[in-house]
């Protein structure tokens, strides 16, 4: 029923047939979103250092973990924090350009059992079974070796400024089509799982670093309030502050790029929404 409905309003909105053309204000109207993602990193360098060890392990590969779907693990309110998601709260400060905070929820697993090089030592005193000197060696790393994950999650709190770019409005000014881009700086606040030379800690949420990111993408608003969106955005992140342990007396750090791709939808709220007439000539 539904679906006729906004068929029908969109057929009716395209027909109609006058010398004027009306055009909707944005100017401080707020918007809110909510949509999930996944997610795919570049290979990047893990420095890890603390009492009897200095390590870096170079060209660790990492992956995103996808919650399985379910209406409940999705959509059940005390979940939806739980898959990795993006939530967004912005204004308009004009018709085409708004300014937004949001979160982008990534998780970052660094996968299991990988060869990788190493650079660094390790003296018995830390580790009996993994003490020796590493020069740019390639070595089998197993799980109690090293293995950490930004779980809960690799999270991206950001502050974006968004242009969009009308393709297509309807005549009745309920429904557009649009591409949206953006610039956005933030910091990292992960919660960091650890295992380091047979020992681990499960991590607080701690701001480990910052990052820049870049978005492209297209919106298709509907009934003047609410949209769908998809899009795809870039980033970069420098986390010099990793949380190892709870003594505080190890310290990691780590960089990589990422792509995300993620759908939301999405509600404006009209403070002030007034619209104007535009004569065109025939």
């Amino acid at each position: 029923m539904f679906i006729r409905f906004f068929l029908l309003s969109i057929l009716v909105g395209s027909s109609l047939n006058g010398m004027s053309q009306k055009s909707i204000h944005k100017k401080y109207d707020l918007f809110f979103s909510w949509g999930y993602n996944r997610a795919a990193y570049t290979k990047s360098d893990f420095n890890i250092s603390g009492v009897g060890y200095d390590l870096t392990f170079k060209d660790v590969r990492a992956e995103d973990y996808v919650t399985t779907f379910s209406l409940e693990n999705y959509f059940k309110p005390a979940n939806l924090t739980i898959p990795q998601y993006v939530g967004r709260l912005g204004m308009y400060l004009n018709e085409r350009t708004s300014i937004s905070i949001g979160v982008d929820h990534m998780k970052y697993y660094m996968i299991l059992n990988q060869n990788l090089e190493i650079e660094g030592q390790i003296s018995p005193q830390a580790s009996e079974k993994y003490a020796d000197t590493y020069n740019n060696t390639s070595h089998d790393v197993p799980f109690r070796f090293l293995y950490f994950h930004h779980s809960d999650g690799l999270n991206y709190a950001n502050i974006e400024i968004e242009y969009n770019f009308p393709l297509w409005t309807s005549l009745n000014m309920k429904h557009s089509w649009e591409v949206v881009g953006n610039l956005g700086i933030g910091l990292v606040v992960p919660k960091t799982y650890v295992m380091i030379l047979n020992n681990d800690v499960d991590n607080r949420f701690h701001i480990a670093g910052g990052g820049i990111s870049a978005k492209v993408g297209t919106r298709f608003n509907f009934f003047k309030y609410f949209y769908i969106e998809a899009a795809s955005k870039n980033g970069f992140v420098v986390m010099p502050n990793v949380l190892v342990n709870n003594e505080k007396n190890a310290t990691a750090n780590q960089r990589f790029g990422w792509t995300q791709f993620y759908g939301a939808l999405g509600f404006n709220i009209s403070l002030s929404r007034k619209e104007k007439d535009n004569v065109e000539s025939p």
